[in-house]
């Protein structure tokens, strides 16, 4: 059975290689004064955020992501989703940038809405990779498309930004017609 893909865009915007990495360091208190004066507590470093995401954290990195390319391709401006991304996405993606590489997408007519209340079906555990880049890789089991995803994301000041994006959009498989042996048979 030959099924017809019909791909409406993949885009990765990755981030080059040399750019640095941002790092969050955990810091020890010192203790307090032998005198009894309180010290004023110093600003401690962020601690990072969970490694790499739970379940919820994930769920909610796919659909917000997911969701500003919706509001981009529905409005054609994808200032807001350049602007969630990490240094490097935004030094190597103007909105502009954007907006070609999603062209084909937004042409398709694909209407990524439905990602606000499907999960996502994650097809590998989060994981980060050596460049310590969150990946959530999965789709999302809409009708009549489904919408596959590749999301990579870079630790910024202790938030998960957007470093790569790819999406497909692609006809959904056909569910199993549950009771088509009992069709035209009413109902007693």
């Amino acid at each position: 059975m030959v099924t017809t893909l019909l791909a409406a865009t993949l885009v990765v915007c990755a981030a080059g290689p040399g750019l640095a990495q941002t790092q969050t360091q955990t810091q020890t208190p010192a203790p307090a004064p032998a005198s009894g004066k309180k010290k004023e507590a110093s600003p401690a470093a962020p601690a990072a955020p969970a490694w790499p995401a739970n379940a919820a954290q994930s769920i909610y990195l796919a659909r917000s992501t997911m969701m500003a390319l919706q509001q981009a391709v529905e409005t054609g401006n994808f200032t807001v989703l350049r602007d969630m991304g990490s240094p490097g996405f935004r030094a190597q993606n103007t909105a502009a940038d954007l907006a070609i590489r999603f062209q084909a997408l937004r042409q398709s007519g694909a209407d990524l809405t439905a990602v606000a209340v499907v999960a996502p079906q994650l097809s590998t555990p989060p994981f980060l990779d050596p460049q310590k880049q969150l990946h959530l890789v999965g789709l999302f089991p809409t009708q009549p498309l489904e919408i596959d995803f590749d999301l990579s994301f870079e630790n910024v000041d202790n938030r998960w930004r957007v470093s790569a994006i790819g999406v497909t959009a692609a006809p959904a498989p056909k569910a199993p017609d549950a009771g088509s042996g009992d069709k035209g048979k009413a109902a007693k």
